[in-house]
């Protein structure tokens, strides 16, 4: 099955397989969508913090660490990068994703 036809939460699935960090739903693929929206716009405005839910906090981890976290959603593929979301999990007290 080529890439192009995959859809991201179907990508999403997949990683689910690989990290106990995702949930494998569709709520909690959204709210994952959600952050990771907030932490792009954070690497595109060069700064450390971030809002989620109407809360702004400071990231631990740096604009090529959440690129390689959003490339293996972007690709459906797993490698340990992805747990270190768990950092910002922490960070905003929320580990259901």
């Amino acid at each position: 099955m080529k890439l192009e036809s995959i859809s991201d939460y179907e990508k999403y699935v997949v990683l689910s397989n690989y990290t106990k960090m995702f949930g494998g739903t569709y709520p909690k693929f959204l709210k994952l969508k959600e952050l990771m929206r907030s932490l792009n716009q954070m690497v595109s405005k060069n700064s450390n913090t971030f809002s989620y839910n109407g809360e702004l906090y400071v990231s631990k981890l740096t604009g090529p660490e959440i690129n390689k976290i959003q490339s293996c959603l972007d690709y459906g593929t797993y490698n340990n990068s992805i747990e270190k979301l768990k950092y910002i999990y922490i960070d905003i007290a929320d580990r259901s994703f």
